[in-house]
């Protein structure tokens, strides 16, 4: 994803665009109300960022309960986190954004968007194929046993068997 040359640009217009919101709102509310208003949306904020983490954490771990990958819980939940951030940002611009993030259909048209730009590849976590000649146990899958003594490892001293060899750089090959 190739980042716009109007990045620079929107960096240093957006702090002087909130103090200008900050500036007209003063003048038509007051000095003390706005000041309340900021603070109003900062704690709202820290509120919606609260539940909405611990929410988000029930979340994830019932759809990863139930066998589902959480990616568009995880989107979800990012966009309303990212929100309460705003929030938290003193501004009134900031806060304009938020409560548009605060609505799902804003929430989905944005996520869409993200989603139709990237390409996403999946790993599998499962089980080694047997063609290769590898088994791939777990710990609990296999133990040590006595054995009827064919076994190079099954000698009188219950020693482990010698280290694979390994290349100059240490991997085991």
């Amino acid at each position: 994803m190739r980042l716009t040359p109007a990045l620079p640009l929107l960096l240093l217009a957006w702090p002087i665009a909130e103090i200008a919101a900050l500036v007209w709102v003063g003048s038509h509310l007051g000095v003390i109300n706005t000041v309340g208003l900021v603070l109003l949306a900062a704690f709202g904020g820290l509120a919606l960022l609260r539940y909405e983490g611990f929410g988000l954490m029930r979340r994830v771990q019932a759809e990863l309960a139930a066998g589902r990958m959480p990616a568009g819980t995880l989107l979800d939940g990012f966009m309303v986190l990212l929100a309460a951030f705003l929030l938290i940002l003193p501004g009134f611009l900031s806060d304009l954004m938020a409560f548009l993030l605060l609505f799902a259909p804003v929430r989905r048209l944005i996520i869409a968007t993200i989603a139709a730009r990237l390409t996403v590849t999946t790993m599998s976590t499962g089980r080694r194929r047997s063609e290769d000649g590898v088994v791939d146990l777990d710990e609990d899958e296999w133990s040590r046993g006595g054995g009827n003594g064919d076994s190079p490892w099954s000698g009188g001293s219950r020693s482990l068997p010698p280290e694979p060899p390994s290349d100059e750089r240490g991997d085991r090959s």
